[in-house]
């Protein structure tokens, strides 16, 4: 059996948190403060507990500043959360309130602490020594520990010059420019937006009186007593200098003086510097007279201040020589255009002028002349010379033209001697008829040919070809020969009789082959001679009349081969291979020459008549017929039948 139910009230309890911190009692703004928080948790009763942590100044309301157990923070934070004042924050009259709560009871503790200002620290940044007219910069090397009063910082400088001028700005940086030498007192300090001032920083700036800068002209870098030459196809000269300056001051801008030379003015220029680097002026072309002295003297300017007159240079414009030569031969052929022969005499001849020569200027000449391997020698010094070459080829004339300044110019012309070819033609054979050669009576006949050379060349060797007229081949050919003579005689077995040769020949200068001759015709027919005897016209007759008369035919009883005694004997010879002459010999010792009737000689005539043939006895009468000619000798023997004498024709002719 369940007994009776025993009752009894109990009463729970909850303890608070115990809420407790340290932090610093005084900071700065940006001060990152950390709260050691000594809130024992969790607490009595192991709740876990939160925190809230909270700040106000003088009667100012709390200001969150966080929930953490180990808050962190900066009083910066809170001022720009809040838009608190940072004039106001500076104070001491800070309170840091915890509020520690396990979820039903909570507890709090409190703390006060000042918040400080950084007063800012003034200092000057800049040279404490310059040059006069130097223009610097002065910056302000302020610091301020507080950031956020460095962006809101007042600058204040005092600025007392040497002479006692007092002048003041109110920006972070100043730039100063040095007029009057001496000491310059800097005075600066800082303000920053609590209202505190800084240290006032100090600087003595020593302004150092400012020198001259310097000019020294480098280009032309001629003097009074050794002028410049200024070649004038280079325009008017680049006047050219070097710029100094003790303080390292860039040039501002310069002037040039240029001066006749009686000394008078002519000329000023005087420019701008924008970039303190230029170190050279172009004068204008033709801005000079040509061939006059000129000198040229200059001043560079900086800070206020001109140097002192630089160096003097001295030049003159020269208009340069102008070559020019022609190259006519003693024929009036241009060399320059055409080529010319060994045998021409060439006149060289100055066409060389220089504009300079109305004020006084004068030219001297010096001729060179290149051979064709390419070396060069001093050809004349004078104008015009002539030159007459002994060798062809190509040669380069070069001529210096150099006026009293020394300024020269150069002009080349080639010239090209070419050589001349010799001419041959064919003296033997003569025939330029291939129908009608010329005859040779010998099987070694001597080809001769002339040899002419306009150059004057001899003839150093000759080819000689033969060639068979039928088949175009090459019957025997000398070869290519040294020699100077103007022959050639065929070899031995190389030809036969009765076949028509051509003839070419070519000749040899020492330079070039002619071209080859024009051909000659030859055939060999070697030495004949066939003799006739005939009755003149008139005794012909006589027999034909003789013999109608006695047998009634014109031929008997009288032939040819009968003679009277006292006739005149025609003679006939008919010859080859050209014999130089035909004799005849009669019985009885009586001669007579022939003579040819034709270049050929291949008939020839004559008669022989002595008044002792009336008394030739009848019988046989032999004529020996004899050619001859250099190289052999051919007999013909002839015999006629001499048959009463010429007055037994007249008794008989009386006879009816």
């Amino acid at each position: 059996m369940w007994s009776d139910w025993y009752t009894q009230n109990v009463q729970v309890v909850n303890h608070p948190p115990a809420a407790a911190f340290t932090m610093p009692n005084e900071i700065y703004r940006d001060t990152i403060i950390t709260m050691d928080n000594l809130t024992p948790d969790p607490d009595k009763d192991g709740d876990v507990l939160s925190y809230a942590w909270n700040a106000k100044f003088n009667d100012s309301p709390y200001y969150w500043a966080g929930n953490n157990r180990y808050q962190s923070m900066t009083i910066r934070d809170l001022i720009n959360r809040n838009g608190i004042s940072h004039k106001k924050a500076i104070s001491d009259g800070w309170e840091m309130q915890l509020t520690a709560s396990d979820g039903r009871l909570s507890s709090y503790a409190t703390r006060t602490f000042m918040v400080k200002n950084h007063v800012p620290v003034a200092k000057i940044n800049g040279p404490s020594s310059v040059n006069q007219y130097d223009t610097k910069q002065f910056t302000s090397g302020d610091t301020d520990e507080d950031t956020s009063d460095q962006g809101s910082l007042e600058y204040y400088w005092k600025v007392t010059n040497s002479t006692g001028e007092v002048n003041s700005y109110l920006t972070r940086d100043i730039t100063l420019t040095f007029s009057d030498p001496g000491i310059y007192t800097l005075e600066h300090w800082a303000i920053d937006q609590i209202g505190d001032k800084s240290n006032i920083a100090g600087l003595q700036v020593q302004v150092k009186e400012n020198l001259a800068p310097s000019m020294t002209l480098t280009s032309p870098s001629g003097t009074a007593t050794n002028p410049s030459v200024i070649d004038s196809d280079q325009g008017d000269p680049l006047i050219k200098w070097t710029y100094a300056d003790p303080e390292n001051d860039p040039q501002e801008k310069y002037r040039l003086e240029f001066f006749a030379k009686d000394g008078l003015l002519v000329s000023t220029i005087e420019n701008p510097d924008p970039t303190g680097l230029l170190r050279q002026y172009q004068i204008p072309n033709n801005t000079f007279e040509r061939f006059e002295y000129f000198t040229v003297q200059g001043r560079a300017y900086s800070k206020f201040s001109w140097s002192d007159v630089s160096n003097e240079k001295t030049f003159i414009i020269d208009n340069a020589p102008k070559p020019g030569f022609t190259l006519i031969t003693d024929t009036g052929r241009d060399a320059t255009k055409v080529p010319i022969y060994r045998t021409d005499v060439l006149n060289i001849k100055s066409t060389a002028t220089d504009k300079d020569e109305p004020k006084g200027d004068s030219i001297s000449l010096k001729y060179y002349l290149k051979t064709s391997n390419g070396s060069e020698a001093l050809a004349s010094v004078k104008n015009d010379f002539t030159k007459q070459f002994s060798s062809n080829g190509t040669f380069t004339f070069r001529q210096r033209v150099t006026d009293s300044l020394g300024l020269y110019r150069d002009l080349s012309q080639n010239v090209t001697i070419v050589n001349r070819i010799p001419t041959v033609s064919i003296t033997y054979p003569t025939s330029t008829d291939s129908t009608k050669p010329t005859i040779a009576s010998t099987l070694t006949p001597i080809i001769k040919w002339d040899y002419q050379d306009e150059d004057g060349d001899l003839q150093e060797r000759y080819k000689v070809r033969i060639i068979n007229l039928a088949t175009g081949a090459i019957k025997v050919q000398s070869g290519e020969q040294v020699s100077s003579a103007k022959q050639w005689q065929i070899p031995a077995g190389s030809l036969i009789e009765n076949e028509k040769y051509a003839v070419e020949v070519e000749v040899f200068d020492g330079f070039n082959w002619s071209n080859v001759s024009a051909r000659k015709y030859f055939m060999v027919n070697l030495l004949s001679i066939k003799g006739g005897v005939k009755h003149t016209e008139e005794w012909n007759n006589n027999r034909k009349g003789y013999n109608l008369k006695k047998s009634g035919n014109e031929e008997n009883p009288r032939g040819y081969n009968v003679f009277w005694a006292g006739e005149r004997f025609v003679l006939q010879g008919i010859a080859t291979g050209l014999p130089d002459t035909v004799e005849v010999t009669m019985t009885g010792g009586y001669t007579t020459q022939l003579t040819p009737t034709n270049s050929d000689k291949t008939l020839w005539t004559g008669e022989l008549y002595d008044s002792s043939f009336e008394k030739l006895p009848d019988g046989p009468v032999s004529f020996t017929f004899t050619a001859k000619n250099e190289n052999n000798t051919k007999v013909d023997v002839v015999s006629v039948v001499i048959s009463d004498d010429w007055t037994e024709y007249f008794r008989s002719h009386r006879i009816k």
